[in-house]
């Protein structure tokens, strides 16, 4: 009895992995209506990403952009269901930013909140950037994210400081010149 049960459960899962879908990928370039950015001041941009109605299946989605400015980019993804295994859930698998793994988090007890996110990613120049979400959706599933960036600037002192680093080292020019007058030694 037991070995049929065990056969009817292995045949049962075989047909489920038969009729799965098969993994699918999606390119989504920056300025599509799933990747948006806006520039913000001193080389800043600020993105959104968002994917909904989703089949049934294992997916890839790749988001690509390039910036002007190396820099550091910082980010997460988010996904809700309204019951756990039901048509609109949906789990990450995996989340990488350039290549640097996302930490993925449960947001509530009862898994129908996950969350990827990854802080001060190196963001390379004038080359083509991704972000790759992997997931399983059940057939309705969605997810969002917002995404950060900063150019790394050299640091350039401001003018009071260059007049204060002058005046020292006069100062110490002054006090090196009159150290020296003030140290002749005489005989009589």
């Amino acid at each position: 009895m037991r070995n049929k049960f065990l056969a009817a459960v292995a045949a049962t899962a075989l047909v489920s992995i038969v009729n799965a879908a098969p993994a699918s990928a999606t390119a989504y370039p920056v300025g599509s209506p799933n990747f948006t950015a806006t520039p913000g001041p001193n080389g800043t941009f600020s993105g959104a990403l968002r994917v909904s109605g989703i089949a049934a299946g294992t997916f890839t989605d790749t988001f690509t952009f390039t910036l002007p400015t190396n820099g550091i980019g910082s980010g997460s993804v988010t996904t809700s269901a309204t019951g756990f295994g039901n048509a609109t859930d949906l789990d990450f698998t995996a989340v990488m930013i350039n290549g640097t793994a996302a930490s993925l988090m449960f947001t509530d007890p009862t898994r129908l909140g996950e969350s990827a996110f990854a802080f001060n990613v190196p963001i390379t120049a004038g080359v083509l950037n991704t972000i790759s979400v992997s997931y399983l959706s059940r057939g309705a599933g969605s997810y969002g994210g917002n995404l950060s960036f900063t150019p790394l600037t050299a640091a350039v002192p401001e003018t009071a400081t260059w007049l204060m680093m002058l005046a020292g080292f006069a100062m110490i020019g002054a006090g090196v010149r009159y150290r020296n007058r003030s140290t002749t030694l005489t005989f009589a």
